[in-house]
């Protein structure tokens, strides 16, 4: 079996929904996102177990586990009793000690972001399996703007997204064995077929109980806290693609479409024709005007943002947040 799991991809392409698909699997346990090698800095050299940990402990999805005092306890044995500790000795007993409570064998975990760090992550963990999922990244924009924590504009999430579906197919390219590709829009159609491949990949047996993740109280997200994760429990909508065709003005397609490039076409996502009118150049005269508003007042908050102390590694979006509802 291939494992631990990682679960990785752009935000806002379906990586919560392939996690709580493969949780409900009675054999696997993924934790909530960690953020292990992105904000604690895990595969950093010279990072000990105990500073990632005092980062760790401060992320709300390791917070969302609610670690007992007696688990903490194990988890740090667990850590103690590798010949020389490492910080991946740290997230290895963090999954382990999460995945004991449903009797789990396999642990997994998923932070998007991660996908940056695939190589490392593969060094630190060599039976690993990494599934990488991609949306189309039209729909991700849709996705993606109005989400708290989200400051980029259009064209800076095109090309973000252009730079993960290029690192995707770079991962599977240079790692066949070992990371697998996986579109948001065939899990959508096709979600026991899809999975049943997945599973064979991993190396265990499909489950029907799978398809009823959306049944189950718990999961890898806490909806209370993150609403925009709530169809983590409601079931599969095959519908939920392509919205670009109608919500999406013809400017707005045509700036994603330029700036995704190649990996668009690669990945078998359709580019219908435009129509290049007066309503398509002031269009574009709009996206360009609320890209330059959205980086402008970005730079401001930043400038106007107090510096926070060394030991705060709380996610900055949920301290600005914090500060809009002050005031």
């Amino acid at each position: 079996m291939r494992a631990p799991i990682f679960v990785v991809g752009m935000p806002r392409s379906g990586t919560t929904l392939l996690s709580a698909l493969l949780d409900a699997h009675s054999r696997i346990a993924i934790t909530p996102e960690t953020h292990f090698y992105t904000r604690c800095g895990g595969g950093r050299q010279g990072a000990t177990a105990v500073d990632v940990w005092e980062c760790l402990r401060q992320q709300p999805g390791v917070r969302d586990m609610d670690l007992t005092d007696e688990e903490v306890e194990r988890l740090w044995v667990r850590v103690r009793s590798a010949a020389r500790p490492v910080p991946s000795d740290l997230l290895r007993a963090l999954g382990t000690t999460y995945a004991e409570r449903t009797g789990a064998d396999a642990w997994g975990e998923k932070t998007p972001d991660h996908l940056a760090h695939v190589p490392t992550l593969l060094r630190d963990f060599p039976r690993a399996g990494v599934l990488s999922i991609v949306r189309d990244p039209r729909d991700v924009w849709l996705s993606l703007r109005g989400m708290p924590w989200n400051e980029d504009s259009l064209p800076e999430a095109a090309w973000t997204w252009r730079r993960y579906a290029q690192k995707s197919t770079r991962w599977q390219e240079t790692f066949p064995d070992r990371v697998r590709e996986v579109r948001y829009e065939d899990l959508l159609d096709g979600p026991a077929d899809i999975l049943r491949e997945v599973t064979a990949w991993l190396g265990v047996s499909f489950e029907e109980r799978m398809l009823r993740f959306h049944e189950r109280d718990e999961g890898p997200a806490d909806t209370a806290r993150e609403p925009w994760k709530a169809k983590t429990h409601r079931p599969i909508d095959p519908s939920n693609k392509e919205k670009w065709r109608t919500q999406m003005p013809e400017a707005e397609r045509a700036v994603v479409e330029w700036l995704a490039g190649p990996p668009l076409r690669a990945h078998g996502y359709p580019r219908p024709p435009l129509t290049v009118d007066g309503t398509f150049v002031r269009g574009l005269g709009q996206v360009f005007l609320r890209t330059a508003r959205t980086v402008g007042a970005r730079w401001g908050r930043r400038l106007r943002t107090p510096r926070r102390a060394p030991d705060d590694h709380t996610p900055e979006w949920m301290h600005r947040q914090a500060g809009e509802e002050e005031r």
